[in-house]
């Protein structure tokens, strides 16, 4: 008798710095010996999800995204739509994937984006794929909207910031991993803390029916007193994330179901 093997897919959510522990949640798995095959990414999310899904391993990941020119990649600009552009992003991208259409990852992607024409969220998995991973990181009003074939992108967390949907129908087990869960603040010191705490508590609500639906939610513990543009404390962000997997109770009963 044939037995298929289960194809796993994880959902990784924005969070602006925080992201990187999306790394140690990768490098977590690599070294259980889960073969992710499906990825989902919103914002910072869809950063880590395009890395891997290019074929790089957690470990390259990790040199390239500590790099200072890599991951400080918000430049100051004047526009009339945003505050800053991603533009130093865009540029590391092109240098690091070589192959830029979604047809040629090594894995399959999807990325959340916002359309701000249609007010809707879409799931992007054609196309040029650093076009899709910049629109998903466009922050409202921190960042400038990013024009795709005639249409202005932001954020795809705006509308989902823990995009499970795409992988529903292509995924026999789901993880989720979200690195914006709201806990309680102890101090919001001026308005760019206020603009950062409001949109977090926008985009949490419409996530929560939809974590139901994976088999193994993530959500690591330690990461709200970590501002979203603050990019100071890599490598502890990353064994948060790295930890929150190895720690999980509910890690072994996945892994038995992956081996089923």
């Amino acid at each position: 008798m044939f037995f298929r093997k289960k194809v796993v897919g994880i959902a990784l959510s924005g969070g602006g710095s925080r992201g990187v522990a999306h790394l140690g949640v990768l490098k977590a798995f690599e070294e259980l010996g889960v073969n992710i095959q499906v990825l989902s990414g919103t914002s910072a999310g869809s950063i880590a999800a395009t890395l891997y899904a290019s074929g790089l391993s957690t470990d390259e990941i990790y040199k390239v995204m500590k790099d200072k020119k890599f991951i400080d990649f918000a430049k100051i600009i004047l526009p009339v739509d945003g505050l800053m552009n991603l533009d130093n992003l865009r540029k590391n991208l092109n240098e690091i994937i070589k192959n830029k259409d979604f047809s040629d990852m090594s894995k399959k992607l999807y990325i959340a984006l916002t359309n701000l024409y249609t007010g809707e969220i879409e799931y992007r998995n054609s196309g040029n794929v650093i076009d899709a991973v910049i629109a998903s990181s466009s922050i409202p009003i921190l960042f400038s909207p990013v024009e795709i074939d005639g249409q202005k992108y932001v954020d795809g967390g705006v509308l989902d910031n823990l995009p499970i949907k795409p992988l529903l129908n292509d995924c026999d087990i789901i993880i989720a991993v979200d690195v914006m869960t709201t806990e309680t603040l102890t101090k919001i010191e001026n308005l760019h803390d206020i603009a950062v705490r409001t949109f977090q508590l926008s985009i949490s609500s419409p996530t929560k029916e939809m974590k139901r639906k994976c088999n193994l939610l993530i959500e690591p513990h330690g990461l709200s007193e970590y501002n979203i543009l603050d990019v100071s404390h890599f490598d502890h962000i990353y064994k948060i994330g790295y930890y929150a997997v190895m720690s999980h109770p509910k890690l072994p009963k996945l892994l038995a179901k992956i081996k089923k």
